[in-house]
């Protein structure tokens, strides 16, 4: 499949390196006949890295529109800052490739409903690069649980605190402004929390949350912001199966993070990357959770979003990283950050079909 990258960015690098792990376990081949980014050193830097772990070095474009009409591009994978999601999928699907994008689907669950319809009107596939779920790991811990390991799970607990203090998130200002983001860290990382809660445990019905913006000046390397995406928040959520949740997403603290997700059921808990714990004593640790239900799925999530990606197009296999599975971990997000605006509980469904979308209207009046 000739695959094109459009933004050629800090990510790019685990794309690349899943492409190679997927050769190297006898995958589908991809051949990348073109890359392109604003930025010309950088999409001839990652050129020269496509040269050397997959033997072909990629014609360079900083216009991704003039890569679309040169090359013959079965595929594209879109690694592009948020706000640019929408138009971007759409040229490509206009120009007859399919698109695998890098998580979150969009920058608000609207122009994510539009990725979908567009990609249905244009007749072509459309998926998702989320790592949360994919990978041998997190299929086998969604299986693992979904298979009653820890029995009925009522209660989940996730703690995403990362010491960023007054910085940037991963070096770019751009993160934690919602006029290119969406919103800020629980929209950037806390997207993919909320796709392995739908992946694990299923839908979450209802939100009720508070966020805020701490740190009100932002700066590093020479570069100075005042943020307008939430640096912190914190969430209560339902599913519908009956199960609670508790969710932190901030990066405005200083000192010692805090890190992790625990999915505890009615016979034990399971800790992701760790281990099952069991109400009988029992410890499962996770290389036996990952031989029993999940040993033929390939380790590495990048690896595993381009099989999803060839097997959509060439087979019509439905990917676990869908974009409609994308969509659905984006409405959470946004109803949280809809209950924050309101004060109120917030029904998902209410925000992802747009009948809820206080928050949304302010990400794009800053875009605009």
């Amino acid at each position: 499949m000739n695959l094109g990258f459009i933004g050629c960015g800090i990510i790019s690098e685990a794309h690349l390196r899943g492409l190679a792990e997927l050769k190297d376990a006898g995958g589908p081949a991809f051949a990348v006949p073109a890359v392109c980014d604003l930025r010309h050193e950088m999409a001839a830097a990652f050129a020269r890295r496509v040269k050397e772990t997959l033997g072909q070095e990629p014609n360079v474009y900083t216009d991704y529109r003039e890569m679309l009409e040169k090359e013959r591009l079965e595929a594209v994978s879109v690694l592009v800052t948020h706000d640019l999601h929408h138009s971007v999928a759409e040229d490509c699907f206009a120009a007859g490739a399919h698109v695998q994008m890098q998580k979150p689907l969009a920058i608000s669950p609207s122009f994510g409903r539009k990725m979908i319809e567009d990609a249905k009107r244009y007749g072509k596939v459309l998926t998702l690069s989320e790592p949360s779920v994919l990978g041998a790991a997190n299929v086998a811990v969604s299986r693992a649980v979904r298979g009653g390991l820890i029995g009925n799970v009522y209660l989940v607990l996730d703690y995403a605190a990362s010491a960023v203090g007054s910085g940037f998130f991963a070096g770019t200002p751009w993160r934690h402004m919602k006029g290119r983001a969406g919103a800020g860290w629980i929209n950037d990382h806390g997207v993919h929390r909320t796709h392995s809660f739908l992946d694990v445990v299923g839908p979450v019905e209802e939100v009720f949350a508070y966020a805020a913006i701490f740190e009100k000046v932002r700066s590093h390397g020479g570069v100075t912001i005042r943020p307008t995406g939430e640096d912190a928040a914190v969430t209560a959520f339902r599913f519908a199966n009956g199960a609670l949740g508790h969710w932190m997403c901030a990066t405005a603290i200083h000192g010692e993070e805090t890190w992790g997700v625990r999915f505890y059921g009615s016979q034990g808990c399971l800790v992701p990357g760790k281990h099952a714990a069991l109400g009988d004593g029992t410890v499962v640790t996770m290389a036996e959770i990952v031989e029993q239900y999940a040993s033929g799925v390939i380790a590495d999530p990048f690896a595993h979003s381009y099989l999803e990606l060839y097997e959509a197009v060439k087979s019509g296999k439905p990917p676990i990283s869908s974009a409609e599975s994308g969509l659905e971990a984006l409405g959470i997000v946004f109803a949280a950050l809809e209950s924050a605006t309101t004060g109120e509980p917030v029904r998902v469904q209410d925000v992802i079909t747009g009948a809820k979308h206080a928050y949304e209207d302010t990400v794009i009046e800053e875009m605009a």
